[in-house]
C-alpha cells in the first residue's frame, strides 16, 4: 500500500511530473516571454548565477522555450530573487546548445552566488523580414568627387587669411542645402562668399568644405584644432562635437605636451569651458611628466594658478613640485608677485622637516622670497610637531584646508603599483629619511590570488608619525574567487577591480581618501578613481557598450599598463578623540 501512496503524492507535486534534468523555465515575469531563468536538476528547480551571463546564453534559454531569440540578458535578479539552490555559475554557451546544462560552466551546484545575482532573460519571436542593400559609401565617394572636380558651381568661395595667402573654391548650393550642417554656407545671400580663417587653418579649408559633400573627414592631431574652429564658426555642430570628443583621444598622443598647452590657450581664446577643463584635467593628472619636458618653461602663469590649487595633482612629492616651480621661475623670468601667488599654493606641511630646513641652501626661490618662505616653514613645523588635540584647542587651525591635505604623491613613501601580470618584487622605498623594505604577503603569485603588491606607509604626513607604519596590500582582482579569497565582495559586473586592504593599528583621528591612478602605455595617467571602502572600479580603456564607464582619456593600446595606488591620510578633526 505504501508504494501506491508515494506514487500518488508524486503525481500531485506541481512542476515535477515529466520534468528532466536540464529543463528550463521562466519565473516571475509579467509575460510568458520574460522572467528569471530556472533550471531543473536532481529533482528540484534552481536558478542560474549572472557571472559571465550574456545574450548568447540567454538565446539558448529562449530557443529551448520556443522563442526565436533573446533580446535582453539581464543580471542582478531583475525579476526578483529566486529560491532553492543556485544550480549553475559562469555559464558560457556557444549558442547552439539545447540547454544551459550543455554549456560550459563550473558544474552543477558549484557557486558562491546568492540569489541577488540570479540571471534573467527577455525573449522575442521577432525576426527580420527585410534585407537591405547599402551602397551609401559609394554615394559619399561620388559626392566628394563632385566637389573635387570644381565644375558647374553656383557658389564661389573666396578664402582669406591674415597673411597674403588666399584660396578660391566653388560649391553647389543644391548639395549644400541637403546638409543641415552647411546652412551657414548655403544660406549666404548671392553667389559669392568670403571666408576669413587663421593662416594655420588654410590647409584644411578644402577638406572642411568637402566634408559637407561626402560627410566624411579625417582629423589628425595637427588638424583637430582647425576643424573645431571652422566647425564652430560655420555651424557644423556634428563636426564640432566630434572634434571635441577627439581632444580627449589626441591629448595623450603628444609626449612633449605641446598639444595640450596649445589647446588650453585655444580654449581660453574661444571661451570653450569644456575643452579648457579637459586640458586642465589631463595636465593635472600628468603634472609630474609635464615638469620633465622642455615645454615646462612655456607653461603660462595663468595655467599654473589653475593647476597648483588642485588636490588631484600627480607629482612624486610636494618637494619635487616646489623644485619644479623653482626651475620654472628661473627659466621664465616671472614677476615677483606672480611667483609669490604661486608659492602660496605649495603645501609646505606635506614636506618633511629636514627638507624644509634645506630649502634655504638649495632653492633660489627662498632667497628671493625669504619672508614668505619663513612664514610657510613655521606653519609646516607646527603641523609636524604639535599633536592634533593641541592644534585644535589652541590654534584653531582648519586642518581640512588644502594646505594640510596630501595630493596624489607617487613616491615610494606613499604609493605602490600593480599590473595585471606583475609578479611580486622586492622594491625599496625611502621613508622619512631611512630605507625600509616593503613587506610582502607570503602567498604565491598567480593561481587563485592574482597579482598583488604589499607595502608600508606612515600613518600620517606629520613627523609625529614617522615611526608608525601602516601595512597595505594592493590587489588586482579579475575573478570572483580572488575577491572571496581576500574577503571582498565583488559582482561580475565590477570585475576586474582593484582591492586595497589595510592592517595594523588604526588611529581614530586619521582617515584616508586613497586614489588609484590608471596608467596607459606606462606613459600617462588615463584616469583616476577613488577607493570606496576596499575597492576601486577600473574603467574601460575605450568607450564601449558595457556598463563600465570609459576612462577619461582613452588608452589606444586597448589595455591599461598598470595601476598605482596613492595613500592620502588626513586628520579627522571632528573625532571624539579630540575631546
Amino acid at each position: 500500500m505504501a508504494l501506491p501512496c508515494l506514487l500518488w503524492v508524486w503525481l500531485l507535486v506541481p512542476g515535477i511530473q515529466g520534468v528532466k534534468d536540464g529543463d528550463m523555465r521562466l519565473a516571475d515575469g509579467a509575460a510568458a516571454n520574460e522572467g528569471r531563468v530556472e533550471i531543473f536538476h536532481g529533482g528540484q528547480w534552481g536558478t542560474v548565477c549572472d557571472n559571465l551571463w550574456d545574450l548568447t546564453d540567454a538565446s539558448v534559454v529562449c530557443r529551448a522555450l520556443g522563442f526565436e531569440n533573446a533580446t535582453e540578458a539581464l543580471r542582478g535578479a531583475a525579476f526578483g530573487p529566486g529560491t532553492g539552490p543556485v544550480m549553475l555559475d559562469e555559464v558560457e554557451c556557444t549558442g547552439s546548445e539545447p540547454s544551459l546544462a550543455e554549456c560550459r560552466s563550473l558544474g552543477w551546484l558549484k557557486s558562491n552566488c546568492r540569489h541577488k545575482q540570479d540571471a534573467s532573460v527577455v525573449c522575442s519571436n521577432e525576426t527580420r523580414s527585410a534585407h537591405t542593400l547599402d551602397l551609401s559609401e559609394e554615394l559619399s565617394f561620388a559626392l566628394g568627387q563632385v566637389f573635387d572636380n570644381q565644375r558647374d558651381c553656383d557658389l564661389f568661395i573666396h578664402v582669406v587669411a591674415q597673411g597674403p595667402e588666399e584660396l578660391d573654391l566653388c560649391a553647389h548650393t543644391l548639395i549644400l542645402t541637403a546638409n543641415p550642417e552647411a546652412q551657414a554656407l548655403s544660406g549666404a545671400p548671392g553667389s559669392n562668399l568670403t571666408m576669413s580663417v587663421d593662416s594655420e587653418c588654410m590647409p584644411v579649408v578644402r577638406d572642411f568644405i568637402r566634408y559637407f559633400y561626402s560627410r566624411r573627414i579625417e582629423v589628425s592631431l595637427q588638424s583637430v584644432k582647425c576643424f573645431h574652429q571652422l566647425a564652430s564658426a560655420y555651424g557644423a555642430q556634428q563636426l564640432q562635437a566630434y572634434c571635441g570628443r577627439l581632444f580627449a583621444t589626441l591629448l595623450p598622443q603628444d609626449p612633449s605636451f605641446r598639444a595640450p598647452l596649445d589647446l588650453y590657450a585655444y580654449a581660453l581664446a574661444t571661451g570653450d569651458a569644456v575643452l579648457e577643463e579637459l586640458c586642465v584635467q589631463f595636465l593635472a593628472w600628468n603634472f609630474e611628466a609635464l615638469t620633465q619636458v622642455e615645454d615646462w618653461l612655456s607653461v603660462p602663469t595663468a595655467l599654473l594658478q589653475v593647476l597648483l590649487p588642485r588636490t588631484e595633482l600627480t607629482v612624486s612629492s610636494e618637494l619635487a613640485l616646489l623644485q619644479a616651480l623653482d626651475i620654472w621661475s628661473r627659466g621664465t623670468g616671472a614677476s615677483y608677485r606672480e611667483v609669490e601667488d604661486l608659492v602660496q599654493h605649495v603645501r609646505f606641511p606635506m614636506m618633511l622637516p629636514e627638507d624644509l630646513f634645506e630649502l634655504q641652501f638649495n632653492l633660489s626661490l627662498y632667497r628671493a622670497h625669504e619672508a614668505l618662505f619663513q612664514k610657510k616653514i613655521m606653519q609646516a613645523l607646527e603641523f609636524h610637531t604639535v599633536p592634533l588635540p593641541l592644534l585644535a584647542q589652541y590654534r584653531g587651525l582648519n586642518l581640512t584646508e588644502d594646505t594640510y591635505m596630501p595630493r596624489m604623491y607617487t613616491s615610494a613613501t606613499w604609493s605602490a603599483m600593480v599590473t595585471r601580470d606583475s609578479r611580486n618584487r622586492r622594491n625599496q622605498g625611502l621613508q622619512y629619511g631611512y630605507r625600509s623594505r616593503f613587506a610582502y604577503t607570503p602567498e604565491p603569485y598567480g593561481g587563485r590570488y592574482g597579482p598583488y603588491q604589499s607595502f608600508q606607509t606612515p600613518q600620517h604626513p606629520s613627523f609625529l608619525f614617522r615611526t608608525k607604519l601602516v601595512s597595505w596590500t594592493l590587489l588586482y582582482l579579475s575573478t570572483m574567487q580572488s575577491c572571496w579569497n581576500y574577503g571582498l565582495s565583488c559582482s561580475s559586473g565590477e570585475l576586474p577591480v582593484l582591492g586595497l586592504t589595510q592592517s595594523g593599528y588604526r588611529d581614530p583621528t586619521i582617515g584616508y581618501e586613497n586614489k588609484a591612478l590608471i596608467l596607459c602605455e606606462g606613459r600617462f595617467v588615463a584616469d583616476v578613481t577613488d577607493f570606496e571602502g576596499l575597492k576601486a572600479m577600473i574603467p574601460s580603456a575605450a568607450a564601449t557598450n558595457s556598463s563600465r564607464r570609459a576612462s577619461a582619456f582613452p588608452c589606444t593600446s586597448g589595455a591599461f599598463s598598470g595601476f598605482r595606488v596613492t595613500i592620502r591620510p588626513f586628520y579627522l578633526t571632528n573625532t571624539t578623540s579630540l575631546d
